[in-house]
């Protein structure tokens, strides 16, 4: 082996300062997905639930539903990705939401999947996700939680006030 030594190359890196989240951000990933849950699901309690004998799609199935309808919506309102990329959200938006129905049809044992389980990580993805530029996959997935949780959050407050 030659004994040449070998001269490391480095680069001066400025450290950025942390930031956090702007008031844009936080409304178009946090604030916006949830309000378009909870009007979703208390319109969802109040229109759709009386006229069905049966207690399927209930309202955060309704909400995520309708986010499946309005992808193509959604996606150029609340991301600043290319509009031919809305394939893409709704691939992310499907992604959680089919499973998340499936577990909103199990009844009362929903809440614990469906209702806590999302609340946490939703609370982890929206304090840890906003540092990133996320493709339209991940952002319909952070998304898909708000309105699920706003869907809940909706249907059982205007269960609570009206029903």
């Amino acid at each position: 082996m030659d004994e040449q030594a070998v001269e490391a190359t480095s680069i001066e890196v400025e450290p950025q300062p942390p930031r956090s989240a702007t008031w844009r951000e936080t409304f178009d990933n946090v604030v916006a997905p949830t309000l378009f849950g909870v009007v979703v699901g208390a319109a969802w309690e109040a229109l759709a639930m009386p006229l069905n004998p049966y207690p399927m799609p209930n309202p955060p199935q309704g909400g995520l539903l309708l986010m499946m309808l309005f992808s193509p919506l959604l996606h150029r309102l609340l991301t600043n990705h290319p509009g031919d990329r809305w394939t893409e959200y709704l691939a992310g938006v499907a992604t959680l939401a089919l499973p998340l129905m499936l577990v909103w049809s199990t009844g009362l044992g929903g809440f614990v999947c469906g209702g806590y389980l999302t609340v946490v990580v939703w609370i982890w993805v929206s304090t840890s996700w906003w540092r990133f530029h996320l493709p339209p996959f991940r952002s319909a997935i952070w998304h898909t939680m708000g309105v699920n949780i706003g869907a809940l959050g909706g249907s059982l407050l205007y269960f609570s006030i009206f029903g």
